[in-house]
């Protein structure tokens, strides 16, 4: 066992992605000599698994869980490293992700506290999220939310160490009501992450073109900042296929079309909801 885990859940709609763009991508950027690889199965198909385990990677079937694989995730991990002597645990999307340059030196930076990133513009994920779905007390977690000005830490790339992992994951596990919430684990997680010790890390380690307000550029299937300057980790995020703003999202020279108009409604959609949020606030003072 190395020191250090990645992981990720995937099921047989993203096979494609998390075998030939996040894994490829993974192996050839990244510096894996002390870092394990695990995939927690949630319906891959039989090929996509035995090339998975030939290429010397764990593989861990998720159980019958109820609720969605955002959500049940985490769950899963925990239920993994149980017994397990891993120092750090990576925890990230697959089937919107890529990797351009390494990140393993982040498993030493701030290696005592959870390690994230901030949104630079945070949708208000917490309208999201009623009593109908965790069992808590809905008004505490968005008054702490409001509190922390609404920033939001992205869930799709979290750095742990292992107790604090298992810690918050039991906890989270204890509020959720309704697994099939979508967004629920990036409240819930928020809440739980804040009041611990947390590492903010630059958003080059998490690069949402819809939440970044950093200029870029892609050339040959590769995004730059303006500077030149690679960016190590690309996220396209949305919660469905016409609000990602990468088109033909992948790794290679072929891929990744910017939509353009999208990342632009989308930014402005952002600023404007937060401008109406902290204006009612006021208000409400």
């Amino acid at each position: 066992m190395k020191s250090y885990l990645i992981a990720t859940a995937c099921n047989k709609k993203y096979e494609n992605f998390l075998y030939n763009h996040w894994l490829k991508s993974l192996k050839e950027n990244v510096e894996l000599s002390n870092i394990d690889l695990l995939i927690i199965d949630h319906g891959l198909s039989e090929e996509i698994r035995k090339k998975i385990i030939e290429e010397g990677f764990l593989i861990y079937e998720a159980s019958n869980r109820k609720g969605l694989i955002n959500n049940n995730r985490f769950i899963e991990l925990r239920d993994f490293l149980l017994g397990k002597k891993y120092d750090q645990v990576l925890i990230c999307d697959s089937g919107d992700i890529i990797f351009q340059s390494d990140i393993s030196h982040l498993f030493e930076l701030c290696n005592s506290s959870i390690r994230g990133c901030f949104e630079e513009i945070s949708p208000h994920m917490d309208i999201l999220i009623s009593e109908a779905d965790i069992n808590y007390d809905i008004t505490e977690i968005k008054d702490f939310m409001k509190k922390n000005k609404n920033m939001l830490i992205n869930v799709g790339f979290l750095i742990f160490p292992y107790n604090l992992y298992v810690e918050i994951v039991n906890n989270m596990e204890k509020m959720i009501k309704n697994p099939d919430k979508w967004g629920l684990e990036t409240i819930l997680l928020n809440y739980l992450i804040k009041k611990e010790q947390f590492c903010e890390i630059s958003t080059i380690y998490n690069f949402i073109p819809t939440t970044s307000t950093k200029k870029y550029f892609v050339k040959d299937g590769k995004f730059y900042f303006e500077d030149g300057t690679l960016i190590p980790v690309v996220h396209n995020a949305g919660g469905n296929k016409f609000l990602r703003p990468i088109r033909n999202f992948g790794y290679g020279k072929e891929y990744n079309k910017e939509k353009k108009f999208i990342i632009f409604l989308l930014r402005n959609f952002y600023k404007l909801l937060s401008f109406f949020r902290k204006n009612l606030l006021i208000n409400q003072r």
